[in-house]
């Protein structure tokens, strides 16, 4: 029978009152007979009750009737159990609360005391009980009705709910972010320490009194209002993350990082406030500085390439006074490879990217400079480019533009020998990281052993180059074959060269 079921007991109290102050006589025989199997029903009732339920005297503490499930859950017989008294079941530090409650002599204004005590096994164990009683009169005694119920299990689920509530608390407490639990009307119900650092306002002008919107800066108080209602809406979204300004009591302004979760089967929210002043701050100091370095690397490149313009302006200037054909040519192969240096500067001092460059931009532009160079005596020299869209870093681009560079310079002056036409084709891609160079002619060729034993310093820079980028080199070229021209095979990987800063 459950500890809070009072009716049945009224009920019952009243069946007993009756029985207990009617007189026996004969001609009440049947109706005695009547009651008494009306009592039989409530004792099955109460017998089938889990909870233990006690009768007691309470001028003596004597126990005078219980159920099943009293002298079941403490481990006696019924007629032991009968024998003691109340006082030998429960602990006796709370035996001062029940004598306080059995002396009441006047029990109208209240008719029903709650208590938890611990009821002792006759093992000797422990049972923690929660206690409802009841005092009535039979025949001018005075009785009390105990209904005892365990509460082991609710206790041990207390404590594990007090430990986790302690353990999250401690959490919620020690954070190094701010802490807040927010209602649906966006009022602060609770807070942490790190909120009253943060705001310069103490936790009793905080909870219940302050809302979210009296310390977000006005500007951004409605985005934030909305950001806060979706968060609720979709209750399947762990968290919900944004960057904003609040106003602490002075007026002072910090940047904040918050993040929301929602609380589930709650309309609340759990609010994270990280304070990141200081770290935008230094961000935004980190990013001038490296605007100013940017700024610095541009203009060096730039100078750089200026530098270099001059030096091949004065190699023009020399070789007007060159007769030597040869030395005239030495001189100005000098000029294109050091034109092919500039624009590598050129292009850096005008890309956001100073550490690499788009090299399919940079081939172009050396081959319009190159074929702008050379004389071709009306000659139809075509330039097919299948170039895909790749970046390589600076160390990888300036040898690859030189090589690019001696190859096609050495194609201009020599592949097309006694002939009106030619084309130059130049093939760059790459995959899986690995990348593929190749510039080929359909021009007259040479032979490879007269190639290898040759003193040209263009071809041995070409091998050292492709060493520089750690690269591999295949030339295919026949001679007595008509129209197969020279092809070079470039294979490279991009070299991971040590970090400068």
């Amino acid at each position: 029978m459950p500890s809070n079921d009072y009716q049945e007991w009224d009920t019952l109290r009243e069946k007993i009152i009756g029985l207990g102050e009617r007189s026996i006589q004969k001609s009440y025989y049947p109706k005695l007979q009547e009651q008494l199997k009306e009592l039989e029903r409530f004792k099955t009732l109460l017998d089938h009750s889990n909870d233990a339920i006690f009768l007691i005297e309470v001028s003596s503490g004597k126990l005078m009737d219980v159920n099943q499930s009293a002298f079941k859950q403490l481990g006696y017989n019924y007629s032991d159990i009968i024998e003691i008294n109340i006082w030998d079941l429960i602990i006796n530090p709370d035996h001062k609360k029940l004598k306080k409650i059995f002396a009441i002599s006047d029990n109208k204004k209240k008719s029903r005391w709650t208590l938890e005590t611990e009821f002792i096994k006759k093992n000797g164990s422990i049972i923690p009980m929660e206690v409802s009683l009841n005092l009535v009169l039979f025949s001018g005694e005075k009785y009390s009705v105990m209904v005892a119920r365990d509460i082991t299990e609710r206790l041990i689920t207390e404590k594990a709910l007090k430990k986790s509530e302690d353990y999250y608390r401690t959490i919620f407490e020690n954070s190094s972010a701010g802490m807040i639990i927010l209602e649906k009307d966006t009022t602060i119900s609770l807070a942490n320490s790190k909120i009253e650092s943060l705001t310069h306002y103490s936790r009793k002008e905080i909870e219940g009194k302050k809302t979210i919107k009296d310390f977000i800066s006005p500007e951004d108080r409605e985005k934030i209002i909305k950001i806060h209602q979706k968060t609720r809406q979709d209750s399947f979204k762990v968290s919900e993350e944004y960057e904003t300004d609040i106003m602490d009591r002075e007026g002072n302004k910090k940047h904040v990082f918050i993040t929301l979760a929602s609380i589930p089967d709650t309309s609340k929210l759990l609010v994270s406030i990280l304070d990141i002043t200081d770290r935008k701050k230094a961000e935004e100091k980190i990013k001038s500085s490296l605007k100013e370095k940017e700024v610095l690397l541009q203009e060096i490149h730039h100078r750089v390439k200026n530098n270099l313009q001059i030096i091949s302006s004065l190699l023009n200037l020399q070789s007007s006074n060159i007769r030597d054909p040869v030395d005239l040519e030495i001189f100005q192969e000098s000029q294109y490879r050091i034109k092919s240096m500039a624009l590598i500067h050129e292009q850096l001092y005008r890309s956001r990217d100073l550490a690499s460059i788009n090299f399919a931009t940079y081939i172009k532009q050396i081959m319009s400079h190159l074929f702008h160079s050379y004389s071709f005596d009306n000659k139809n020299i075509k330039l097919n480019l299948e170039l895909e869209d790749i970046n390589l870093e600076i160390d990888t681009a300036i040898p690859c533009g030189l090589i690019v560079n001696e190859i096609v310079s050495n194609c201009l002056k020599h592949a097309f020998k006694g002939r009106d036409s030619g084309e130059i084709k130049i093939v760059f891609k790459e995959k899986k990281g690995l990348y593929h160079l190749t510039i080929s002619d359909n021009g007259i060729g040479f032979l490879l052993k007269k190639m290898e034993n040759s003193s040209s310093l263009g071809l041995k820079l070409v091998q050292m180059l492709v060493d520089q980028i750690e690269g591999e080199l295949e030339i295919d070229s026949k001679m007595e074959v008509a129209d197969s021209g020279t092809s070079f095979h470039i294979n490279f990987q991009q070299v991971q060269y040590k970090k400068r800063i």
